[in-house]
């Protein structure tokens, strides 16, 4: 008798350990779905400001060039 009470002690404790680990897993999951989440949003962004910095200097290579011929003829006359 004193060992099938003691097995179904541990059997109980078994069950509530893989039933914590269990939980313990799901919380860890969530987590890193959610740091995955906000990794690709962050690199969305990361990936629209490069997209504006290269277009922000072709515009002031442009407007470079635009003052350097300006200065040019002002030179010549």
């Amino acid at each position: 008798m004193q060992y099938q009470d003691l097995k179904a002690h541990t059997e109980e404790k078994l069950k509530l350990t893989s039933e914590e680990i269990a939980h313990v897993l799901g919380k860890a999951q969530v987590k890193v779905l959610t740091f995955q989440a906000g990794l690709r949003k962050d690199q969305m962004c990361i990936h629209s400001l490069e997209k504006i910095v290269k277009q922000k200097t072709k515009g002031n290579e442009e407007l470079t060039r635009i003052c350097d011929d300006l200065i040019y003829q002002m030179e010549k006359t």
